[in-house]
């Protein structure tokens, strides 16, 4: 699907037209304190322009008490049995609320303007990446401070420990129309172990 840019938008947001406006969607959330049973989480997202060329973010996330949808890429996967009927209440909680502010920088190192251009546009070759801020916080706690890039329709975030460690990763991508994301982090035990889906 392709992405339709609004001229009006301040130069520096043109990495991330494709990531202005409001978005909403269900998903699956593993916590770490209960079995293995995924539960049910829905997300509104509001993303706009700043005048001053940075994007406001503001992403609430509820649980809700019902069976936790099936992923995108189920229809791949092979036949199971249907599972009993669960009993739910459908009651909302909120989960996760969280405000901040995305700046988008300067050309990473090696990337090759003029090759870009002259490639076919949507094509990988037509993509540049680009240095990408974000300072996120969630209501009461301190701001975190994300850092990575925006390339194409793919946003990758990265939010490092004061010992230069990477304790969290969260992906963005823009596919056939809808807002894909995954959330992944390191658990407090055991030390060293790998980012996992949140």
């Amino acid at each position: 699907m392709p992405i339709t840019l609004d001229t009006s938008l301040p130069p520096s947001l043109y990495p991330l037209a494709w990531l202005i406006g409001s978005w909403e969607g269900s998903g699956a959330l593993q916590l770490p304190a209960e079995d293995s049973t995924d539960v049910r989480i829905e997300q509104q997202l509001v993303c706009a322009a700043n005048e001053d060329g940075t994007l406001s973010w503001r992403s609430t996330i509820h649980r809700v008490d019902a069976p936790a949808p099936l992923p995108p890429t189920s229809a791949f996967a092979r036949e199971e049995a249907a599972a009993p009927a669960v009993v739910t209440s459908g009651e909302r909680t909120l989960l996760h609320r969280e405000d901040g502010t995305w700046t988008v920088g300067e050309l990473l190192p090696g990337q090759d303007p003029a090759a870009a251009e002259s490639a076919r546009p949507g094509t990988p070759g037509s993509f540049l990446s680009r240095q990408l801020d974000a300072r996120l916080e969630r209501r009461g706690e301190s701001p975190e401070h994300w850092a990575g890039e925006v390339r194409g329709p793919r946003v990758q975030l990265a939010l490092g420990t004061p010992a230069g460690e990477i304790s969290q990763t969260r992906m963005f991508g823009y596919v056939t129309g809808r807002l894909m994301w995954l959330w992944e982090h390191r658990l407090p035990v055991p030390d060293g172990a790998p980012v996992k889906p949140h």
